[in-house]
């Protein structure tokens, strides 16, 4: 089976969701196709990222359109872009143009702005159906947590959320995720032995109850990707729950033999999120012509996956990847399918989450 199989039966359950209907209430821009090199030449694009290898891996893509549209592109980074476009939005100045990555919270937050007919029409021609959306481009960067483990300082290394848990059997270090609080109130449901076709509605307080009986043994909880790969690498921890790119980038490039674990892992669903405009960007017209020019360029989306291993939607891009790329992905036929988020309830249960999950890490 390839991945393109696999990706797409993972998507049979929401590819009802009409995404070719997302839109907000504004009216869409209207043009008759991208802006030319002529008209863009000599203006700036702010591009709004994770950061890190993350960043490092769109600007060796974006580099590309700069050259050839003449134009400057800034790179902003943050631990959490989606968060930064919500405060930027609500303070009534928007300092993005594209936002790498946004979620259905900010689509149903109504902060993402509407593509054009172009610019959908361009899509629709070079992606999965699933994929196509009227306010972002979806299938990119769809992250999926996993456990990571050194064996160079751990004597047994934990493969599930069970083991994870105890760390008699399984001792050592720990790092949670502590950006993504869905991820890791899932992740402790499945510890606590909930069977995956039950976790959701996420019972929050049953999740916390679980995450405080580990709580005094996890001596870091990660607030960035950045992080996840520093305390692997200095062993700070030996064994980590953390986002599959970023742990991919360690074992390729400093820790070799670190071994990884797709059991119990989760992942960001990818029809519900993308690369997107920021509602009130000052410069959409040249965001949209990025964006219409980048769904296009699968030669550059393969190098961006093959550095990060999180998808990227052009129908041409798993052709172009290694088997040792291919494996490593979520969606990939040769290991334990991640449970899929799901973004609505989040976005539905957002308060009430984050207040409780903030609560434990601070205790308070």
């Amino acid at each position: 089976m390839s991945l393109k199989s696999a990706r797409l039966l993972a998507f049979v359950g929401v590819a009802a969701m009409l995404l070719t209907a997302c839109g907000s209430s504004s009216t869409p821009t209207t043009s008759s196709g991208p802006l030319t090199p002529s008209q863009t030449k000599g203006r700036t694009l702010v591009i709004e990222g994770w950061g890190g290898a993350w960043t490092d891996a769109t600007k060796k893509f974006a580099e590309h359109f700069a050259s050839e549209y003449g134009v400057t592109i800034k790179y902003v980074s943050s631990d959490d872009p989606e968060l930064t476009l919500q405060t930027q939005s609500n303070a009534g100045s928007v300092q993005m143009d594209v936002v790498d990555s946004a979620s259905w919270i900010s689509y149903k937050k109504g902060i993402l702005a509407p593509f054009p007919d172009y610019l959908v029409n361009t899509i629709k021609a070079n992606v999965d159906p699933v994929c196509v959306s009227s306010t972002f481009i979806g299938c990119y960067g769809a992250t999926a947590n996993v456990i990571a483990c050194n064996p160079s300082i751990i004597s047994k290394c934990p493969t599930n959320a069970q083991q994870f848990w105890d760390v008699q059997g399984y001792p050592g270090p720990r790092a949670m995720d502590a950006v993504t609080p869905d991820a890791t109130l899932l992740f402790a449901l499945l510890a606590d032995g909930v069977s995956k076709d039950k976790l959701y509605p996420i019972d929050i307080t049953r999740a916390i109850n679980k995450l405080k009986k580990i709580k005094p043994k996890v001596q870091v909880w990660l607030t960035s990707g950045g992080q996840m790969q520093q305390v692997l690498v200095n062993k700070e921890v030996g064994i980590e729950y953390g986002w599959n790119g970023r742990i991919f980038t360690t074992l390729q490039h400093q820790i070799p033999n670190l071994q990884v674990s797709w059991d119990d892992s989760v992942v960001s669903n990818p029809t519900q999120g993308g690369l997107a405009v920021a509602k009130g960007s000052p410069n959409a017209d040249l965001a949209f012509t990025f964006l219409n020019w980048w769904v296009q360029k699968a030669d550059l989306q393969a190098e961006w996956t093959s550095a990060l291993t999180y998808p990227t939607p052009n129908k041409k891009v798993n052709s172009l990847l290694t088997p040792t790329v291919l494996a490593a992905m979520p969606f990939a036929p040769n290991h334990t399918q991640p449970v899929l988020e799901d973004a609505e309830w989040t976005f539905e249960h957002q308060t009430e989450e984050e207040k409780a999950f903030q609560q434990f890490l601070t205790g308070s």
